[in-house]
């Protein structure tokens, strides 16, 4: 059930005195609404389809909606000689409807009974969802029923409702008494201290609900000219459905001139204020285009051919990728596989680009041959391709070649700029089609972009950025003391600026690069976190979506020649004004090793420094620093909303702190890095007493899952730990997985299992299982193509044998991360009781999610 209380049992109306049980927690306060009266129906008949006569009580199901709930209502005490909450009306004839309303905030696990007891015929809704009835009617107050529900709390705020029918003949008026009755389980001390009741709260704690749903904007594009930008956001409603909207701002107003639920997959054409769709028409696949000038639509074909395409810069012909699909040979059920890589699905399928012209209707491909192709870009006066292609070279990190092209699409010549090419790639044309912007790690283009202080060899993860000149073939870098790493790249027609979006420590920022200068300057935008970007092709305007440590996604738009930034849309504002979120503030410190190891604590809301705290740190995974995002699948404010303390450090290996550092992820597999994990917690406990130094968790995701298998290899500081798709078996990750041997191309580059026997096995938590203490939890999905579930399976398997507390998640049909919305609840519940039961010494949650079983 979406709101996690649970109607799991109902009990028959049964009659008590006015005086409270001691088991009792009381509701003493709540809201009452203003009547809503009602009118009986005219009668055609007697009796309806079902055979059943008309009964004024049916009243009590007139639909109201949610916000009537509290629509003018007013606090109200509890009468204290007899606990029920009593609405003096006027005199009148008509039925009308009452609603009692209050709040119940569970700041910990904990299970309850809801009592209500009324002399009228009620409804009771949690959340604004209806759970239950009673339809019996009393005609005193001594004999009024009461009936009990069972309620599962989670750590979050709940709104119980109790809607009361009036009838125009009742002797009383109405009347509720409600509370919550302790379990055999949950006595009433603890409800006491874990549940707090009120009329009315201003500001509620975030809940994990608040992750899952809402609407939050995904992707923003601007039109070719600036005038016009497209937002698409997805819309998570309760219970999991999805939907998805679309915006279109006119960026002259800021104001949005429409917002459809329909998405005909709309984009912008190469110039002006236009966008085109694809649809199906009578002759097949039609392609329009819309002026939002006039919003005159055109269609321009109608029988394109199926498949992506780009349009070219000049509007003349469209390019598209269109895959030969290659048939599977099974004799018996038998496959040879052919690579590594021939395990993954459609791996033989073979993708080349086509030209299609509007004029004539004719599709011809570009190239021919055996390997994948793709185009890369296009010149802006659209007379040249450039195309990769790139084959397997198993036998030689990064274990595959590239091969850049430019094709003369008047006579089809074709001039090959760099053959064998290591890690990099091209990421568009220079305004004057003179020039190409490159991307790659330190060490494509033959070092070109290697930072000299790294040795002996940098993290290719650690993306740089090159200008290609194409007519001299000279490769210049021009980020390799740039200590951010590139994530996406902007050459703007409008000043011939390079725009950046990087990995910038844990932020993700947007720079400019000044051509002329070859310098770079940081753009100042309303956001920790750009997590997506866009230039106008002919114009001076970007727009962009973010969010930063305590607030959710929100667009915007920069004026690049003042750099005056404009709020476009932020619909997770009304959630966000509702919550009650601790502070976040920067917490660093100097490692014994000479560095300065950044990070981040976040406090529980309503903080006590003089109470102490359990704590929970955090790192990476992968080579990326622990960004600064709000929510995402591991939301720190819902720790620490939960009366963690959490901190977020970002160690030795990381990108975006410039490539010295992160080279040190390479050959290392944990050294350094846990290092400074364990020197981090130990000097955070010492200079924050109100931690609980007996009570420190970890969790970590990836590679931060192995980081978490191995740091418990290291130390005992640790009461918990958790490990999701973690790594335990260097050596079985590096072959089994898809890409596996891949990520050590980075991560154990020029080591193998056969040379370098001390890192694949001696960095290898699975080897040193014997020297865990520490309760460790496993969570994996089953259908993990990156870190395949052995990896946890062997662990479980090892401290099992040992005797040591461990416990395994395996989660069915999920793949590297848990994305079904039911399963992602679950999935984060094992977490948090998890930590309760070892942190906070409550095992209910824990017990209640994995009854104790007699094997």
């Amino acid at each position: 059930m979406r709101y996690s209380i649970l109607f799991l049992l109902f009990l028959p109306f049964f009659t008590v005195s006015a005086h409270d049980s001691a088991k009792d927690l009381p509701v003493p306060t709540c809201l009452v609404s203003e009547p809503i009266y009602l009118q009986k129906p005219v009668l055609s008949d007697t009796v309806n389809i079902f055979g059943n006569r008309y009964d004024v009580k049916q009243m009590l199901k007139t639909s109201v909606a949610p916000d009537a709930f509290r629509r003018g209502a007013t606090p109200v005490d509890a009468d204290p000689s007899t606990g029920y909450f009593t609405v003096a009306h006027e005199p009148d004839d008509r039925p009308a409807l009452y609603f009692f309303s209050f709040s119940v905030t569970a700041t910990a696990f904990a299970k309850a009974k809801l009592k209500i007891t009324s002399p009228q015929a009620v409804e009771i809704f949690v959340d604004n969802e209806k759970m239950t009835e009673k339809s019996t009617v009393q005609t005193s107050l001594e004999k009024a029923a009461s009936t009990e529900w069972a309620l599962t709390l989670e750590p979050r705020k709940y709104s119980v409702t109790v809607k009361c029918l009036r009838q125009a003949n009742d002797s009383l008026p109405p009347s509720v008494k409600m509370a919550l009755e302790a379990t055999e389980t949950w006595n009433i001390a603890s409800l006491k201290e874990n549940l707090k009741i009120s009329a009315e709260q201003p500001k509620r704690p975030f809940t994990l609900y608040d992750v899952l749903e809402g609407e939050r904007p995904s992707n923003i594009t601007v039109s070719a000219d600036g005038k016009y930008a497209m937002q698409r956001s997805a819309v998570v409603l309760p219970k999991g459905r999805r939907a998805t909207t679309v915006k279109i701002f006119n960026l002259s107003t800021d104001k949005s001139i429409m917002n459809s639920s329909e998405d005909r997959g709309w984009r912008w054409m190469p110039k002006g204020s236009r966008m085109y769709y694809t649809s199906a028409g009578a002759q097949g696949r039609r392609l329009t285009i819309v002026d939002l000038t006039n919003m005159e639509e055109t269609t321009v074909a109608e029988s394109l051919p199926e498949g992506n395409f780009e349009w070219s810069p000049d509007e003349k012909f469209l390019i598209f990728s269109i895959t030969d699909r290659s048939p599977e040979s099974k004799d018996g059920g038998v496959r040879q596989i052919l690579t590594p890589q021939d395990r993954q699905e459609g791996w033989r399928n073979r993708t080349f680009p086509y030209r299609y012209d509007l004029t004539t209707g004719t599709l011809q491909p570009l190239v021919f041959g055996y390997r994948n192709v793709s185009i890369s870009a296009v010149s802006p006066d659209a007379q040249y391709v450039v195309f990769t292609t790139s084959k397997d070279n198993y036998t030689e990190r990064p274990f595959a070649l590239r091969t850049i092209c430019m094709l003369r699409l008047a006579d089809m010549t074709v001039d090959t700029l760099w053959r064998d090419l290591k890690y990099g790639g091209v990421a568009c044309f220079s305004p004057d089609g003179k020039q190409l912007l490159l991307t790659g790690g330190p060490e494509s283009f033959d070092n070109a972009g290697r930072n000299e202080t790294v040795a002996p060899i940098p993290n290719s993860y650690d993306t740089q950025a090159y200008i290609y000149d194409i007519a001299t073939r000279q490769v210049k870098a021009i980020t390799q003391n740039f200590k951010p790493s590139i994530e996406r790249s902007f050459w703007s027609k409008a000043d011939n600026n390079i725009y950046f979006t990087v990995t910038d420590e844990d932020y993700a920022n947007c720079y400019r690069y000044h051509t002329k200068t070859e310098k770079f300057e940081k753009l100042a935008l309303p956001v920790d976190v750009v997590q997506t970007w866009d230039v106008a092709k002919d114009a001076p305007i970007a727009v962009g979506i973010g969010q930063g440590v305590s607030y959710a996604s929100k667009a915007f738009k920069v004026d690049l020649q003042n750099d005056r930034v404009v709020q476009l849309d932020n619909p997770m504002e009304p959630v966000m004004e509702q919550l009650e979120l601790g502070k976040v503030e920067d917490w660093n410190f100097n490692s014994s090793g000479g560095d300065n190891i950044k990070g981040r604590v976040y406090y529980p809301y309503h903080f006590e420094k003089d109470k102490k705290y359990p704590l929970i740190v955090y790192y990476y995974g992968g080579t990326t620093p622990v960004s600064r995002t709000f929510d995402g699948r591991y939301p720190f404010h819902l720790y620490a909303t939960m009366g963690y303390i959490v901190y977020v450090l970002q160690p030795s290996g990381t990108i975006g702190f410039g490539q010295e550092f992160s080279a040190r992820h390479v050959n290392a597999w944990g050294e350094y890095t846990a290092d400074e994990i364990i020197e981090g917690a130990r000097k955070f406990c010492d200079t924050h007493p109100f931690v609980d130094r007996t009570k420190i968790g970890c969790i970590g995701a990836s590679y931060g899952g192995f980081m978490t298998m191995y740091l418990q290899t290291r130390t005992d500081i640790f009461a918990a730990a958790v490990s999701h798709a973690g790594i335990s078996d260097v050596t079985s990750y590096w072959g089994e997985g898809y890409w596996g041997y891949s990520y050590n191309a980075a991560a154990a580059a020029e080591s193998y299992p056969w040379n370098n026997r001390d890192l694949f096995v001696g960095q290898s938590p699975l080897f040193s299982a014997d020297k865990i203490n520490t309760p460790l939890l496993l969570l994996h999905g089953a259908a993990d193509t990156n870190v395949p579930v052995g990896e946890s399976i062997q662990m479980f398997t090892a401290l099992k044998i040992l005797g040591k507390p461990v416990e395994f998640i395996s989660v069915d049909g999920e793949n590297h991360h848990i994305l079904d919305y039911d399963k992602r609840i679950r999935w984060n519940n094992s977490i948090f009781a998890w930590f309760a039961k070892w942190l906070q010494n409550d095992e209910g949650w824990w017990n209640d999610l994995y009854p104790k079983k007699n094997l």
